[in-house]
């Protein structure tokens, strides 16, 4: 059988969830309206084959990405999914409220539903970074919190690190997110910047206000996500949340019950 459930779980868990659900439902009620204009089939279709690939993609590939992970299969797919969608139903509201609120009301697209979808799939890729050392709890509390730094990150120029880190930094990694998606990241925009500055000098073009612009989002996302990074680290790690102890990272049976086995394996 499993092990008696931690009051992190029993009582502040539900709360948190069943508060962040009738909030949602509340500000969808009275702040949301759907695009009802009549669109050109031949784009209508363009644009639901785009929203279609990103929730497959999210759903299957992002929600079973750490299945694979031998006692904690089942929590890593259940987890992975009720973050997803906590984290489209933020997103949704968050894009709308930032980015096209003139009207007074979030209007709800296919587009709209496929960039929320991108902005959760920020915190499914975290996740990986600390699947199997977090409770439900603290990841529930994660979503709203990386949502909005991913959303407002994106509107001032869009997003843009080492297995090292774990060494040096003491920087935990569940699924290598960092040298996988991190790294490549970075050198990628770094090393943009270095060839729009080679072929300003080459050609002697006198419009630098790209690279300008290029370095400078760049040095504004770095310096975004790493202090939206340590401080959401640090919230996570106050003893409120009653995180799982070390004896108890990676156990399925903290989450799950298995009258075949015996307790503790």
């Amino acid at each position: 059988m499993g092990s008696k459930y931690p009051r992190s779980l029993r009582v502040c868990l539900p709360r948190w969830a069943l508060v962040l659900e009738a909030t949602f439902i509340l500000i969808f009620f009275f702040y949301t309206s759907y695009d009802t204009s009549r669109k050109d089939q031949k784009t209508l279709v363009e644009t639901y084959r785009a929203f279609q690939d990103v929730t497959v993609v999210a759903a299957l590939g992002m929600g079973f990405l750490a299945s694979s992970l031998r006692r904690y299969n089942w929590s890593s797919v259940a987890f992975s999914l009720f973050l997803l969608v906590l984290g489209v139903q933020w997103a949704l509201l968050l894009h709308g409220f930032l980015e096209d609120f003139s009207t007074g009301k979030v209007v709800i697209t296919l587009l709209s539903i496929q960039l929320a979808t991108m902005s959760a799939m920020s915190v499914l890729i975290s996740l990986g970074a600390i699947l199997g050392k977090a409770n439900l709890l603290q990841l529930a509390v994660m979503v709203p919190l990386e949502v909005t730094a991913f959303s407002t990150m994106r509107m001032v120029n869009r997003r843009f690190l080492n297995v090292c880190f774990n060494q040096v930094l003491g920087v935990h990694d569940t699924c290598g997110v960092y040298y996988t998606f991190g790294l490549p990241s970075l050198l990628g925009g770094i090393t943009y910047v270095v060839l729009l500055t080679l072929q300003i000098s080459w050609t002697k073009n006198t419009t630098t206000g790209h690279q300008v612009l290029y370095s400078e989002a760049l040095r504004m996302a770095v310096v975004f996500s790493l202090v939206s990074g340590f401080l959401t680290g640090l919230l996570l790690n106050l003893k409120i949340w009653k995180g799982p102890h070390v004896t108890k990272y990676f156990d399925d049976q903290a989450f799950w019950k298995f009258p075949h086995l015996a307790v503790g394996f």
